[in-house]
C-alpha cells in the first residue's frame, strides 16, 4: 500500500484537498459551532482545543500514519470541513474513514455521502484495500445512520470506550465496508 498524503479526490460538489495550515483559519471558521462536537468524545470548547487537532492531524500526515484532507466545496471554493483516512493496517490492507467534521450548514446535503464514496473508490480502487472500517460514537445516532446510508455493515459496540473530560461516557459503534 503507497500512501500518498498530497493526493486530491474530486467529487461533483466537493474536492477533498490535502490538508495544509495556509487553510487552518477557514477550516476552524467552518467548524467551530459546538454542534460540530456534540456527540464526539473530545472536549472542544474553544479554537486552542480545534488548534490542536489540526496540529495533530498535519503531524499524523507528516509520518505517513494518516491522510487528512480539508473538504472544499467547489461551487464556492469554500474550506467546510475535513476528514480523514487512519488506521492504516498496511500488512492486512485495513483502513478507517472517519476524523470527519464538517460545518452544520452543510449536514444533511449530500456532502458527506459525496465525501465518504470518494473515499472509499480512493481505498478499494488505489490503495487497494480489502477493509474499510468505520468508528461512531453511541451518541451520535445521525452519524450512524449516514454510515449506514452508504452501505456500511454494522458489526458491533465497544461498549463504555471513551471518557469525556466532562465525566460523559460514549460507546464506539464500529461499521466497516468490504
Amino acid at each position: 500500500m503507497n500512501i500518498d498524503t498530497n493526493v486530491t479526490l474530486e467529487g461533483s460538489m466537493v474536492c477533498l484537498i490535502p490538508f495544509d495550515m495556509k487553510y487552518k483559519d477557514l477550516l476552524i471558521d467552518s467548524i467551530k459551532s459546538p454542534e460540530v462536537w456534540k456527540y464526539t468524545w473530545r472536549e472542544v470548547k474553544t479554537i486552542e482545543d480545534i488548534e490542536e487537532i489540526i496540529e495533530i492531524a498535519v503531524r499524523n500526515k507528516n509520518e505517513n500514519s494518516q491522510i487528512p484532507f480539508m473538504i472544499k466545496e467547489k461551487l464556492t471554493d469554500k474550506i467546510i470541513g475535513t476528514t480523514r483516512i487512519g488506521e492504516i493496517d498496511t500488512a492486512n490492507r485495513n483502513v478507517e474513514i472517519g476524523w470527519t467534521w464538517l460545518s452544520p450548514a452543510y449536514w444533511r446535503t449530500g456532502v458527506n455521502t459525496e465525501c465518504k464514496y470518494l473515499l472509499l473508490q480512493y481505498c478499494f480502487e488505489v490503495l487497494k484495500v480489502i477493509r474499510v472500517q468505520f468508528s461512531v460514537s453511541g451518541h451520535n445516532v445521525r452519524s450512524q445512520k449516514a454510515v449506514e446510508r452508504i452501505g456500511a455493515i454494522k458489526e458491533g459496540t465497544f461498549r463504555r470506550h471513551r471518557i469525556k473530560s466532562d465525566g460523559t461516557v460514549h460507546d464506539n459503534v464500529f461499521y466497516s465496508h468490504t
